[in-house]
């Protein structure tokens, strides 16, 4: 919070609090909320797998706005990365990373797609990516709701011919990080 009386240019209202006739002053940060994951998974498969919190949990991270001016702001790190699948030798191992968002109890929906990531070689040579890569974004999302906002994350391979993703283990934590600004 603000606090004390600050100068007031071209007849301006003061600001003497954080509030602003009882509402939060726009741009203040209301609430934050992190969630995080380290559980190693990982598909070969090109169609869509939630992200895990443990052995079948989804991994999802709530906000509830306190006002429908309210904008989220979005900051993702995802723990992603190419590994061999077997004795395969794949020119080609990228992956598809999105977020999906609901409100409420309703559908998800696309909130962020980041497709076609990865290593691509040019030689037929074993590979094995061990440095874990990080997938990092930030979004705003206006969701215009005092509903419960949920985002998730879902993973896979470009194609299932032969790739392989991986994400987690070894303490490589993924996180999310929720802050409702106020509007």
């Amino acid at each position: 919070n603000i606090t004390g009386t600050l100068p007031v240019a071209n007849g301006g209202t003061a600001i003497t609090s954080g509030f602003i006739n009882g509402t939060a002053t726009p741009g203040k940060i209301l609430q934050i909320i992190n969630g995080s994951t380290s559980m190693l998974q990982s598909t070969t498969s090109g169609s869509y797998s939630d992200v895990e919190v443990s052995s079948g949990v989804t991994w999802e991270t709530a906000i509830t706005p306190s006002a429908t001016s309210s904008t989220i702001l979005v900051i993702g790190s995802i723990c992603i990365y190419n590994a061999q699948n077997g004795s395969n030798t794949q020119q080609e191992n990228r992956y598809n990373l999105h977020c999906d968002a609901k409100i409420g109890s309703g559908s998800y929906n696309a909130f962020l797609d980041q497709n076609w990531m990865g290593k691509y070689y040019y030689n037929g040579t074993t590979k094995n990516t061990l440095d874990p890569a990080y997938r990092s974004f930030t979004k705003i999302h206006s969701p215009s709701t005092t509903s419960a906002v949920t985002y998730k994350f879902q993973y896979a391979c470009t194609s299932a011919n032969g790739m392989k993703a991986e994400l987690g283990g070894d303490n490589k934590i993924s996180s999310l990080t929720l802050m409702e600004i106020a509007g």
